[in-house]
Order: structure tokens, then C-alpha cells, then sequence
């Protein structure tokens, strides 16, 4: 085997060795989980090295010098400020959900309006807007063609080559999921409709691509069903209909392989979509689901729910949960961070929670300052930050392992019930019940 290229992948941090076999190209994937801001970075070359015959001696200093720059990604500036960029505003009714692309200079806005809005974060410009929609465009995603998150380090050898630039394929489909029943397949770029996905009898409440396959969507419905569609063709792939209540969310693991959804059944369920058929029922809330997330790794999962409670079932032994999160009120939402070593929950008593994920779970920090409900919780690309949506009309930023509010993001009129950063961490969008985003920078 003879390596040719290594591409980096900043979040989490990991490094793609592209290398040639008999003639015929291959890539490997290794994940950095133990990479820190603080690690001894030679130590750490010579750990992959003795696992991958790739990594030569030959090759040491070039390994090296690409730790140290995903290190630098993952020292992240915590007191820096963002600020106001741009207001979003031609939105007539209250937002619904907001999506970054990939590359974080486009965003899209889905409203009870019955539209979807393309926007250039950079400008802050409408771009497209997206009509079919018979009403509530309520689910909005990109869909990320692979190997979208790798960057090629400025690197040469006489050897090894390690391309100084690489054009990476970006996102050119946008999957929106409407109360009308329907999903719709868009061209970001004509904004014109490619396909109208049918087959659901109710609201249509999320949707999202396939990661590994992106020609496939999964859609989940109040009609107690989750589908999977084509969506070039339009036809259905699978019908997933085990919930005896509204499922709410339906997340591919990173494979494109499962399927995850939450229902109001008080359930979450794994959908093996070879056998295409449900995996395992997963049990033990109380009440109904909120929502339902893999780790990275995806050997981990989350669920939240109205219970009071969340919690973290492995993969490999789903008849019980491996830990529990408790607040004093409904858990509305939860989140990994990018390594999948911490969990996020934001609650209806106005808190939001850190845990540390790896050994026994315990509490990192508890987040104290909203005076309502916490709806959204997302850590920052490196971790570092957590960022919360609250409907006393403000988003916090937070130190995510002290718990100490660093910035808040006031000037909505409005519930703010979505949040998000973009993928370099350099962006934020907030969404509002008062019709509008705003782009913090």
C-alpha cells in the first residue's frame, strides 16, 4: 500500500488517509478522540503509528505538523464575543427551524408562512425563496455529499503528496417537510422543486438526508410513522410503522445503516434499514419523547423526554438505559458534543445541564440564568461553548465546563426556540416566534 493523500477532518478531530493498492485507490478514517488542546502531540503520532502500517517514520513529521493544526481548531477562544450581523426579516408569520450548509455561508429558514428561505450568511441577503408548500414548512436540511467535512493540509513531500487545496463537493439539495403532508426535494441554486415526496397522511415533523447515501431521505410524521424515501424518484423505501403515537424525529446513524426515531409512545426505535424492519423498542421513560440523538460514534443514544428525565442507552445492550439525567421539569432537548464525551440537556425549569458522558456520568455543570423554558441546547464545533434557546426571548453562550454565562443574545420580541453554529464556529443563527433570525458573528 502506498499512501497519497490525508485530508483532516476538524470535528470531530480525525485524519482520512487516502492510499493506493494494487492500482486501485482506498481511504481510511481515524478518529482523534484523545486529541486535547494539551496532548503531547509526538506521543500521540506514535500511537497511530503502531497501529497503522500507513503512518511510516518517513512520514512522522508531516503526521505531526496535521495534530498540530486540528489541535489549534480545538483551542477554542471561550470570552470571545459575538455580534449582530444581520436580522432576517421577510418571513410574514413566526419561523419554524433554521439549517446551516456545510460550509456555514448559507442558511435556511422554514415558516408558518408556507415558505422556505435561502440566505447568504456572509451578506445576509435573501437568495431564493422556495413555494410549493400548500402549508407550515416545518423540517428544513442540507443534504452534506461525503467527505464534506475533510480539508487537505498545505503539505508536500517528495513522497507523499498532500494537497494544498482540494474542491470539495457542497450541498446541492435542500429537503423541506410541510404540515401539508408532503416533503419536497429543492435545487438550492434554481430554487426550483425537484420532487415531491408523498405518502404521509399528517404533519410531516422532521426530515433529513441520508448521510451515506444522499439520495435517500428519512421523513417522520403525527401519522405515527417514520418513511424513507427516494429522492430522485420520489418512490418509497421503506414504511416504519411499529409507533402507536406521533413520532417526532428519525435521525440516520452515520453509516446511512439505522434509523432512529422518537415517538410520543414513550418509545425510541432502531430500524435496521437492511432487514427493514425495527431492531429493538427502546423502554424506560414515562412519558413522551422529546427527542432523540446519536453520539458520533453512534454507539451511543440519547432521549430525552417530558418525564423529567434523559438518558443514555449503548447500543450493544438496549433493554436498559446506562445512565439517567434529571431535572425538575419537562427535558425538551439534548445534545452530544462533537466527540460524544459530553451530553447537553435544556429543560422547562429554565436550566440546562452538562454531563460527562465517559465513566460513571456525573454532572459537569448546570447552566442557570434563563427565566423560561431551555427549548434548544448545541455545544460549539469544539466543545467548548454551549449555546441555549430559551423562550424569555433570549440565547445564552456558556462555558461549557464552568457553567458560566459569557454572552447573552438579546433582541428578539419573541420566543427563541432554535439555535444553531455554524461548522467553524464563527456563526451563529438564532430563530424567533417574531418572524425573524438573526446572524451573530
Amino acid at each position: 500500500m502506498r499512501l497519497i493523500k490525508i485530508y483532516l477532518r476538524y470535528y470531530p478531530p480525525g485524519i482520512a488517509l487516502n492510499y493506493q493498492k494494487k492500482g486501485i485507490e482506498g481511504t481510511k478514517m481515524i478518529d482523534l478522540f484523545d486529541l486535547t488542546p494539551s496532548c503531547d502531540l509526538q506521543v500521540l503520532t506514535k500511537q497511530i503509528a503502531s497501529t497503522e502500517p500507513l503512518i511510516t517514520q518517513e512520514v512522522f513529521p508531516q503526521v505531526t505538523e496535521i495534530l498540530e493544526k486540528l489541535q489549534k481548531k480545538l483551542k477554542e477562544p471561550v470570552k470571545t464575543k459575538f455580534y449582530l450581523f444581520k436580522t432576517l426579516q421577510t418571513h410574514i408569520l413566526p419561523l419554524t427551524n433554521v439549517c446551516f450548509d456545510k460550509s456555514g455561508k448559507k442558511c435556511i429558514t422554514g415558516s408558518y408562512d408556507r415558505t422556505c428561505r435561502i440566505w447568504n450568511v456572509e451578506s445576509g441577503d435573501e437568495e431564493k425563496v422556495l413555494k410549493g408548500h400548500e402549508n407550515v414548512v416545518f423540517s428544513v436540511a442540507y443534504n452534506y455529499p461525503r467527505w464534506y467535512d475533510f480539508k487537505s493540509p498545505k503539505l508536500r513531500t517528495s513522497k507523499l503528496k498532500l494537497l494544498s487545496h482540494i474542491s470539495l463537493p457542497s450541498s446541492d439539495r435542500i429537503l423541506t417537510g410541510s404540515f401539508d403532508k408532503t416533503a419536497k426535494i429543492w435545487n438550492p441554486v434554481s430554487g426550483n422543486c425537484i420532487n415531491t415526496l408523498w405518502g404521509h397522511t399528517a404533519e410531516i415533523v422532521g426530515a433529513e438526508f441520508n448521510p451515506h447515501q444522499c439520495e435517500l431521505v428519512a421523513t417522520c410524521s403525527m401519522d405515527n410513522t417514520a418513511r424513507v424515501f427516494h429522492s430522485e424518484t420520489g418512490q418509497e423505501i421503506h414504511l416504519f410503522a411499529d409507533h402507536s403515537a406521533e413520532v417526532i424525529s428519525a435521525r440516520f446513524n452515520k453509516e446511512g445503516s439505522l434509523l432512529l426515531t422518537a415517538s410520543f409512545d414513550e418509545t425510541a426505535t432502531v430500524w435496521d434499514m437492511r432487514a427493514k424492519e425495527h431492531a429493538i423498542v427502546i423502554r424506560g421513560h414515562e412519558a413522551e419523547l422529546s427527542n432523540a440523538v446519536w453520539n458520533f460514534q453512534c454507539n451511543l443514544i440519547a432521549t430525552s423526554s417530558l418525564d423529567r428525565t434523559a438518558k443514555i442507552w449503548d447500543l450493544r445492550r438496549l433493554d436498559e438505559p446506562q445512565a439517567t439525567a434529571t431535572h425538575k421539569d419537562e427535558v425538551l432537548d439534548v445534545a452530544f458534543n462533537c466527540t460524544g464525551t459530553r451530553l447537553a440537556t435544556g429543560s422547562a425549569d429554565c436550566t440546562a445541564k452538562v454531563w460527562d458522558v465517559t465513566g460513571n456520568f456525573e454532572l459537569v455543570t448546570i447552566m442557570a440564568g434563563h427565566s423560561d423554558e431551555v427549548s434548544k441546547v448545541t455545544f460549539s464545533p469544539p466543545g467548548g461553548l454551549l449555546l441555549t434557546a430559551s423562550a424569555d426571548k433570549t440565547a445564552r453562550i456558556w462555558n461549557s465546563g464552568t457553567g458560566t454565562c459569557t454572552q447573552t443574545l438579546s433582541g428578539h420580541d419573541g420566543e427563541v426556540f432554535s439555535c444553531s453554529f455554524n461548522y467553524s464556529g464563527d456563526a451563529i443563527i438564532t430563530a424567533s416566534k417574531d418572524n425573524t433570525c438573526k446572524i451573530w458573528r
